[in-house]
């Protein structure tokens, strides 16, 4: 009887320090995002003053050719991102000569402006991709949209302009390490799977 008093009384101490670490773990935070096509879908939304909107989606546009995911091929980036959505990385920046890039299906902001969210691009994401089974917050087992890093978002209607609540590691990159070096933050998928070498 004393042995499952002491096994019981561990598990839920380990329980409850699971929970504690949970809560200090900032990548288990929730954001309420807002995902746009284009900055006339955000006008529409009516969420967003227009000024907002135009700058938001210029901000997104211009990090586009930097950020975008890069393949070793063609059928790397349809494979993760569905068919004719990737590019010759030539046309879209001199750093994606020789890959391929997917084309930005939008972009995903704050649903409020004081969360502080930059603007960022997200890509099409295929239904049946390895990266579709990850098991990410916010995630249906289908079709939605990743982020550069992998961050999975599925939107509550899938339309042009919708929003969703996703785990902020789906939006925002999380800097790990200790004395005084820093890591990178890398989706259950894999960032080699975006062939881009790291």
């Amino acid at each position: 009887m004393r042995s499952q008093t002491v096994t019981l009384v561990m598990l839920a101490g380990a329980g409850a320090a699971a929970f504690g670490l949970a809560r200090l773990d900032p990548s288990q935070d929730e954001e309420s995002v807002l995902v746009y096509a284009n900055a006339d879908a955000c006008i529409a939304g009516t969420r967003r003053t227009e000024e907002d909107c135009r700058s938001e989606y210029l901000t997104a546009r211009a990090a586009y050719p930097e950020v975008a995911p890069r393949y070793a091929t063609v059928t790397d980036c349809e494979a993760h991102h569905g068919p004719s959505h990737c590019l010759p990385g030539d046309g879209v920046a001199v750093s994606a000569a020789g890959r391929f890039v997917p084309r930005m299906a939008g972009y995903v902001i704050g649903r409020r402006i004081d969360q502080n969210l930059p603007p960022q691009p997200i890509f099409d994401h295929a239904p049946n991709s390895e990266a579709s089974h990850s098991g990410s917050a916010g995630h249906s087992g289908g079709a939605g949209y990743c982020t550069s890093w992998g961050g999975r978002i599925t939107t509550s209607s899938g339309g042009a302009s919708s929003s969703a609540r996703v785990a902020s590691s789906a939006v925002r990159k999380v800097a790990y390490g200790g004395f005084g070096s820093t890591g990178r933050s890398f989706s259950s998928h894999g960032w080699s799977s975006h062939g881009s070498g790291g």
